[in-house]
C-alpha cells in the first residue's frame, strides 16, 4: 500500500480532500494518500489543546475500505455476543502471567478493533489494553493488558466490591469475571508506558499521579476514579462540548495531531476515516485529560508543526533510524501512533 503524508497545504484551511494543485506543490511528491493540515485553525483549538487533522484522499480511502466496517471496543462491549474476561490460569507455568492477559470471545459477526490505551472496567481489577488488535468474528483469543487499579483483586458487584464469602452462583463468581464497562482511552503518559517502557509500576505511578492531581483517590486506586472529581469532569465536559463533533460531518479525516503548549503530545492515524470517526469519540478523552492535567496555552508555530510532520512521516514509513509504532492486520495498516 502506497501512502504519502503531505506536510504542507497551500491556501486556506479546509477539511475537504486535498486538491490536485496542493499536491503538486508538496516536495515534488508523486505518491499521495494522507495530508497533514499544518495551518492553525481557531475552530480546532480550545484552552490548552489544539488539533491538526490528517486528511485521506480518495485512493487511500479506497485501498483501505475493508477497515471501514471495523467497530471499536466501546461499541463491541455492549454486545452480549462479545465479551472480555479474566484469563483463567490452570497452574501451568505459561499461565502464571494471567494477570497481564485477558481473554476475548467474539461470537458476533463484527470485526472488532481494540486499541492500546482502551480502559475496561470489571473483572478482578480495571485494566488498560496493552496492544492494538483486530478480533475477527467467531474468534477466541488472548490480549495483553496492564492493571490500572492496583488495590483490588476481586469481583465488583453493582454497589461495590463483592464480599469474599459471596455465593458462587453468578457468572463472575464462577471464575469468568467479565468486563462489562468501557472507560475510553487513558491519558498519553499511560499510553506511552504501555507501548514503550511496558512497566506496570510506571503505569501505577502515573495512575496515582493523575488521580492525586485531581483529588480523585479511592481505596482501590483505580484510574476511573477520575469520574469522582467534580473539577476534572466539569473541565472535561467543556472540552468535549467543543471537540467531540468537530469531524462528524467530514468523511476524509483519518487522524489527528494533538498539541499543547509548545509540543506535540501525540498523533493517531487510522486505516480509514470511518474507523477514525468511531475511535475518535474515545480517543479525544486521552488528549483532553492531558490538556486538563498538564497542558498549557498553545504556542506552537506552523513551521514547528511542519518539522514534526516530516519526522512523523519517517516514523510512519519506518525509515532507517526511526521506529514505527503501527499495527497491521492481514497486510492492512490499521493504526499508527506516535507519542
Amino acid at each position: 500500500m502506497r501512502i504519502l503524508l503531505i506536510l504542507a497545504l497551500a491556501g486556506a484551511f479546509t477539511l475537504s480532500a486535498c486538491k490536485q494543485d496542493a499536491r503538486k506543490a508538496s516536495h515534488d511528491a508523486t505518491i499521495s494518500g494522507l495530508e497533514l493540515i499544518t495551518q492553525d485553525n481557531p475552530e480546532l483549538e480550545y484552552e490548552n489543546l489544539r488539533l491538526y487533522p490528517i486528511i485521506a484522499d480518495a485512493s487511500y480511502i479506497r485501498e483501505n475500505a475493508g477497515a471501514a466496517q471495523y467497530i471499536n471496543l466501546g461499541d463491541a462491549i455492549a454486545n452480549h455476543r462479545f465479551r472480555i474476561t479474566e484469563k483463567k490460569p490452570f497452574g501451568r507455568f505459561e499461565d502464571q502471567g494471567a494477570v497481564n492477559t485477558l481473554t476475548i470471545q467474539n461470537k458476533s459477526e463484527e470485526m472488532v478493533f481494540l486499541m492500546a490505551g482502551d480502559v475496561v472496567q470489571g473483572g478482578k481489577q480495571d485494566r488498560v489494553i496493552a496492544q492494538d488488535l483486530v478480533v475477527p468474528p467467531r474468534t477466541i483469543t488472548d490480549i495483553a493488558v496492564f492493571c490500572v487499579e492496583p488495590h483490588r483483586w476481586q469481583a465488583r458487584d453493582e454497589e461495590g466490591l463483592a464480599p469474599a464469602d459471596a455465593p458462587r452462583q453468578t457468572e463472575k463468581n464462577k471464575g469468568t469475571y467479565a468486563f462489562t464497562g468501557y472507560y475510553n482511552v487513558a491519558g498519553n503518559d499511560i499510553r506511552r508506558s504501555i507501548t514503550q517502557s511496558k512497566s506496570q509500576q510506571e503505569i501505577w505511578d502515573q495512575v496515582g499521579e493523575v488521580t492525586s492531581i485531581h483529588n480523585a483517590q479511592t481505596p482501590t486506586g483505580t484510574y476511573t476514579a477520575l469520574e469522582q472529581s467534580t473539577s476534572f469532569t466539569e473541565a472535561r465536559t467543556r472540552y468535549l462540548r467543543f471537540f467531540e463533533d468537530k469531524f462528524s460531518q467530514n468523511q476524509n479525516v483519518a487522524g489527528i495531531v494533538a498539541v499543547t503548549g509548545d509540543k506535540v503530545i501525540g498523533t493517531d492515524i487510522f486505516a480509514h476515516p470511518a474507523l477514525f470517526q468511531k475511535q475518535y469519540k474515545a480517543l479525544i478523552y486521552s488528549y483532553i485529560t492531558d490538556a486538563i492535567t498538564s497542558g498549557e496555552p498553545v504556542r506552537m508555530q506552523e513551521s514547528e508543526v511542519k518539522q514534526y510532520g516530516e519526522k512523523v512521516w519517517k516514523k510512519f514509513q519506518a525509515e532507517e533510524g526511526f521506529e514505527s509504532c503501527r499495527y497491521e492486520f492481514q497486510g492492512l495498516m490499521v493504526h499508527f501512533v506516535d507519542l
